[in-house]
């Protein structure tokens, strides 16, 4: 190769620092990104606002195609579940898990008189590592009838007694929240949960 041909120190360098330049302006634009990304699951109207759950907050879905909408006595068929929030307060600490059970199915340590016509709820995050649970209506060993469970270390919740646990880590019941029912048979929070939520 002639010296004409050959690439001139400085254009060597100019070459390095454009590629530094660019590759320094491709990792800023991914941790913007990220950034933004992290931004975006903070729900702003949440910021600095009371989110406790407060008697006559209404209960809505918190995921499926009714997301959003009012739960009514209705809504839910006996012996099945939805996952809940108070409307306007959508924040991961209220969501909550309403199971529409036979009145006779109720027993203590439930309190009946939070759970009209059949409508019970309970937290929805787990009091061992702070997961949240799913519901199944079907009965399987160790819990032959419908129940809460953890999909992260198995621990096992009856909702017919107060939510206690009958097997897993879990050290104790998944906390019962209030109902009552408007005269739209809306669903409603008839007060706060009066046990502290998740892992204590």
């Amino acid at each position: 190769m002639s010296k004409e041909n050959q690439p001139s120190a400085s254009s060597e360098k100019l070459g390095r620092r454009t590629f530094m330049r660019w590759f320094v302006g491709i990792g800023a634009a991914s941790s913007i990104g990220a950034l933004g990304a992290v931004i975006a699951t903070v729900k702003p109207s949440s910021i600095g606002l009371d989110m406790t759950i407060r008697k006559g907050d209404p209960l809505v879905f918190a995921i499926g195609a009714n997301k959003g909408d009012p739960i009514t006595h209705t809504s839910i068929i006996p012996g099945q579940a939805a996952l809940a929030f108070p409307k306007g307060k959508e924040v991961q600490e209220n969501l909550t898990m309403v199971i529409h059970l036979d009145e006779s199915e109720l027993k203590a340590p439930t309190n009946v008189d939070w759970a009209p016509e059949g409508l019970v709820a309970y937290s929805a995050i787990c009091t061992h590592l702070g997961c949240t649970v799913n519901f199944s209506h079907e009965g399987m060993e160790g819990a032959p009838y419908p129940h809460i469970h953890c999909p992260c270390h198995a621990a096992l919740f009856r909702p017919q007694t107060g939510a206690e646990v009958i097997g897993g880590p879990a050290p104790r019941p998944l906390p019962q929240l209030p109902l009552m029912l408007n005269e739209k048979e809306e669903l409603l929070a008839a007060g706060p949960y009066e046990e502290p939520i998740g892992v204590l």
